[in-house]
């Protein structure tokens, strides 16, 4: 049974954990913790009972080969005893050795049991995986709201056709390093919004001043700026684009993002997209808010 745990600002964590996110928080000037969320990933009770387990087995083994010291002294004038014993010996070795590592692997995994762990501050993100060593994966990540270009959220059901799962982000920083959200929480969506929020909340204001001053806003295949909306096609080797004045709506919902004209404000749109696959889809959503309430 995993067991769930979510900390307001005020909460006081425990070491080494408050320590590290503490430090990577500093490190990145994210001012104030605004929310944690943290999972026992695993049964703290069935991690030590598994490395008592593996000590007990691997002192079993070595009893054995202690046990059998005196037979090797005494088969030293038959070769072929000898051989066999030895053998034994080095096969009971590796077994003591291989039992007393994983004792050693389950008692640390103890002490790192709380380590997937996400905290949301004023300018940005501490994730902690809980993954101690994956390939192409790191151990922790602090995120600064302003260093992120793209942040998608939700991704394609492979299992289910035409199913969306928006339990998940993927954000890719300034610096084109990407960084896949995909936690075992229980409150994932929670979190996926409060950093969708976030990111959306420190952005909008700096994006609203670009679209006054006529700059073209990129989010995908998709751009606009104070003229109109442009779609990109054949690879993003053509552009379309729709004036304002042409546009009766703009919808971005949960799965699909259409414009319409008023030319055929309900029939067929102008635009249709997978809104999984807009960029920061949920700041466009803000954007188009602001311009239309201001026209």
């Amino acid at each position: 049974m995993q067991s769930q745990d979510i900390h307001n600002s005020q909460s006081s964590m425990s070491a080494p954990f408050y320590a590290e996110v503490q430090k990577l928080a500093t490190q990145q000037h994210l001012g104030e913790r605004q929310a944690s969320f943290t999972e026992t990933t695993v049964n703290g009770t069935r991690l030590v009972m598994n490395a008592i387990v593996w000590f007990i087995v691997a002192l079993i083994g070595l009893y054995f080969i202690i046990k059998s010291l005196p037979q090797l002294r005494g088969a030293i004038s038959d070769s072929e005893t000898l051989q066999s014993l030895g053998a034994t010996a080095l096969i009971g070795l590796a077994i003591l050795g291989g039992c007393l590592l994983q004792s050693w692997r389950n008692l640390r995994e103890y002490r790192y049991r709380h380590l997937e762990q996400l905290h949301i501050f004023e300018d940005g993100f501490v994730y902690l995986t809980g993954l101690v060593h994956v390939k192409g994966r790191e151990k922790s990540y602090a995120v600064r709201w302003d260093s992120i270009n793209i942040l998608l959220r939700g991704t394609l059901d492979t299992k289910r056709t035409g199913h969306i799962l928006y339990d998940r982000l993927s954000v890719t920083t300034d610096k084109d390093k990407l960084i896949y959200i995909c936690p075992r929480l229980q409150q994932r969506m929670e979190l996926c919004n409060l950093i969708e929020r976030g990111y959306t909340g420190y952005r909008l204001p700096g994006m609203l001043e670009l679209y006054k001053m006529g700059e073209e806003l990129e989010f995908g295949d998709l751009a606009l700026n104070n003229q109109g909306i442009s779609r990109f096609i054949n690879d993003g080797e053509d552009e379309e684009t729709l004036d304002w004045d042409e546009i009766a709506a703009v919808d971005v919902g949960d799965q699909f993002t259409y414009v319409y004209t008023k030319a055929d404000p309900t029939g067929t749109p102008w635009l249709r997209v997978v809104t999984v696959d807009i960029e920061n889809a949920l700041l466009l959503k803000e954007l188009i808010r602001h311009i239309f309430a201001q026209q």
